[in-house]
């Protein structure tokens, strides 16, 4: 009985969408210092000047995050995947073999695969940014304040 998701496969899962999650919230970190930056640029006054420098270092820490994790995510999804289902001993009459396949169309299709899982890994972390925004504004418009 074959299953979608692996005892094996489920730890390396959970971990991606951990760094998915994390991403989003290394991206919305880095637009918040971005308009904190924005904002303080240019404001008279002594008590402004040391923090903006603080604020672009970590503003450059957390978007080299938010761009890394998606990355990671999609390495994270490829583990723990079997070389395919297992099958029974087959007879060597029912056996059809196929033209064989060039190692450079082994590795193009690694590639893309992998680039497809970073697209997914990018696009999950980009909904979990918008979903968290939303809860946001829900939540202050049912007058719910965070300070």
């Amino acid at each position: 009985m074959p299953h979608a998701l692996d005892r094996n496969r489920l730890p390396w899962l959970i971990l991606a969408i951990a760094l998915m999650f994390g991403s989003a919230i290394f991206g919305l970190l880095y637009m918040d210092a971005v308009g904190k930056i924005s904002g303080w640029i240019g404001v008279p006054g002594p008590e402004y000047d040391g923090q903006v420098p603080r604020l672009q270092w970590y503003a450059g820490l957390w978007s080299s995050l938010a761009l890394i994790f998606p990355f990671l995510a999609a390495l994270l999804l490829g583990l723990g995947k079997g070389a395919g289902p297992s099958h029974a001993e087959t007879s060597r009459a029912s056996v059809i073999t196929g033209p064989e396949v060039s190692h450079e169309w082994t590795a193009v299709t690694a590639i893309l695969t992998y680039l497809f899982r970073v697209a997914i890994s990018a696009l999950v972390s980009l909904a979990f940014m918008v979903v968290f925004i939303l809860v946001v504004v829900l939540l202050e418009k049912l007058g719910v304040r965070a300070h």
